[in-house]
């Protein structure tokens, strides 16, 4: 069942893209707003790299002096968590979820701003991924299977063993899960699917969140993080593109002074 549950935003997507509704432009974008993002993300990345290659390898008296007591209440139980099966069904999620967006195409709405939800689409991905890089290899913190005595020193002298702030899985799968549910929500405001979009789009992250604590990747508090910016990146890029209607408004001469003229 786990194995197939990364498919569950992707099939309320498919299922209810193809909704009535009259085909509009409803996002505005450009290649140099585009660009810069991109191009911020790529340098967050890169230095990423760089603090990572300028720190000191691990060795096995870095882990042997890891010391669960120092970790705090709500995480230190993770410090006994690791399981590859958990690992590789959140590594679903996280390869899964690519393919939610895409399903906005199935609709002649979808279609009709194609171009807008693509270009938003790389804005969160890179977004997403330039600020989760940089702040793991900033923080550096031990994931929790460097702690537990039953994983082998050659896991736990790995690179990513110091990655643990914040779940990156998490941040990925929830960026594009709410991107992909306000969108939706955005193309078909009336549809009584989107309650069901937008369940699945919460779900989808909570369950990657306790798949990497039980993995013994994560601590809970990573996750938690990784939820709420993944989130906030995936609902807000769209709302920052959104065609807002103004009043048109104009001032007249009218009898006895000037009156306001409401174009609508």
């Amino acid at each position: 069942m786990i194995k197939n549950s990364f498919f569950l935003l992707v099939g309320f997507m498919s299922f209810f893209a193809n909704q009535s509704v009259s085909a509009q432009k409803l996002y505005k974008t450009s290649v140099t707003h585009s660009g810069l993002i991109i191009g911020g993300s790529v340098g967050l990345v890169g230095g990423s790299w760089l603090i990572e290659n300028a720190r000191e390898p691990l060795t096995p008296a870095d882990i042997l002096v890891l010391n669960d007591g120092s970790i705090n209440g709500v995480d230190k139980g993770a410090a006994n968590n690791y399981s590859l099966e958990a690992g590789s069904a959140s590594d679903l999620f996280k390869n899964g979820v690519f393919a939610a967006p895409l399903a906005l195409f199935l609709s002649d709405q979808g279609r009709e701003n194609a171009r807008e939800i693509m270009m938003m689409y790389a804005e969160v991905l890179s977004f997403n991924s330039g600020l989760t890089y940089i702040t793991k290899s900033s923080v550096a913190r031990y994931r929790p299977y460097a702690y537990n005595p039953s994983v082998s020193f050659d896991i736990k002298l790995g690179k990513s063993s110091r990655r643990s702030f914040y779940s990156g899985h998490v941040s990925h799968v929830a960026s594009l899960s709410f991107f992909t549910a306000n969108i939706f929500d955005d193309l078909y405001p009336d549809s009584k699917y989107k309650y069901a979009v937008w369940a699945g789009a919460i779900a989808a992250p909570a369950i990657t969140a306790y798949l990497r604590v039980k993995a013994g990747s994560h601590f809970p508090t990573d996750v938690v993080v990784g939820y709420g910016i993944g989130a906030l990146i995936g609902y807000f890029v769209p709302e920052l593109h959104k065609i807002t209607k103004h009043l048109d408004v104009e001032i007249i001469g009218a009898e006895g002074g000037l009156g306001l003229l409401y174009n609508f």
